[in-house]
């Protein structure tokens, strides 16, 4: 059975691809991506990764390996993220801008996260703690949009 979107959930689509747009060119190259992540992201990545990713504050927290707390701090902060930080919430958001492109909207995407995948031996999600795990999970979506699935 087809289902279809309301006009709500298409807006938050709208609304997700719109937030990763100024991102997209620090995806384009490792120069790129370098130069913004020497830089540091600024605080206001991480109320977009929030929103991008619809996770909690403690999830996100735990992804980026940090307390609730500290990520509340980061959050109400107005200065540039840390190098490591800076790389991590950025390969996460690149992530999503994969995910979005690979399903075709981020709604499948999610709920392609949790989910055992064959192709790694694991849920997606349980990776997204560190660069090798997000790798792994970039892979598979690279092997998934060749149409190889396992």
């Amino acid at each position: 059975m087809k289902t279809y979107k309301t006009s709500e959930e298409e807006e938050n689509v709208n609304i997700i691809e719109d937030l990763l747009v100024p991102y997209q060119t620090y995806f384009e190259s490792p120069t790129n991506r370098l130069s913004v992540i020497k830089g540091g992201l600024s605080s206001s990545s991480l109320y977009d990764l929030l929103e991008i990713s619809g996770s909690t504050r403690f999830d996100i927290a735990r992804k980026l390996d940090l307390t609730e707390p500290t990520l509340r701090k980061h959050l109400g902060a107005n200065k540039g993220l840390s190098t490591s930080l800076s790389e991590h919430v950025l390969f996460l958001l690149e992530l999503y801008d994969k995910g979005i492109n690979t399903f075709g909207n981020v709604v499948e995407f999610k709920n392609w996260l949790p989910q055992h995948n064959i192709g790694i031996d694991a849920k997606p999600n349980d990776l997204l703690d560190s660069i090798t795990g997000i790798n792994m999970v970039m892979n598979e979506l690279n092997r998934i949009d060749h149409g190889i699935l396992a």
